[in-house]
């Protein structure tokens, strides 16, 4: 289920050569809250050794069975960060089997996924334009959603 989701996501934003032995620990809560619905899952980020090659980082699922009436994403919100300050140029994506979204900043909120299957998960796919080695490397530290949904 994992590597399928992984490929579709990675596919819709371009990333299927990056996905090769993407492995990492999910953490993953649920919450709820009146008729709305949340689960938050982290994984620690990928490491970026190359320019202009993407990363991905591995699938970001919810844990059990997430409680539903619909099921259908309201807004996610996103944090990712790394162990050194990342390249300016850093160009970071979301990615759901459908959709992948250019990110504004290391953490924010969007409502580009509205409408989505709330069970579905997620990766992060990142890009540093131009070639050759990065020295030192781009370590993920952390990749994190929270996806609210009704």
């Amino acid at each position: 289920m994992r590597a399928v989701l992984a490929m579709a996501a990675a596919a819709a934003c371009g990333c299927v050569p990056a996905l090769a032995g993407a492995q990492g620990l999910t953490r993953t809560t649920l919450e709820t809250g009146g008729s709305r619905h949340a689960w938050t899952s982290s994984t620690a980020g990928p490491m970026i050794a190359n320019r202009g090659q993407r990363a991905v980082s591995p699938p970001i699922l919810p844990a059990g069975t997430v409680q539903q009436s619909e099921g259908l994403i309201t807004s996610v919100r996103w944090r990712y960060s790394f162990t050194r300050t990342p390249p300016i140029d850093l160009q970071a994506y979301l990615c759901n089997a459908d959709r992948c979204v250019l990110l504004s900043g290391a953490e924010g909120k969007t409502d580009a996924f509205m409408g989505d299957d709330a069970t579905k998960g997620f990766v992060f796919a990142f890009r540093v334009p131009g070639q050759g080695g990065m020295t030192p490397t781009l370590q993920g530290r952390s990749n994190e959603v929270t996806v609210s949904y009704r």
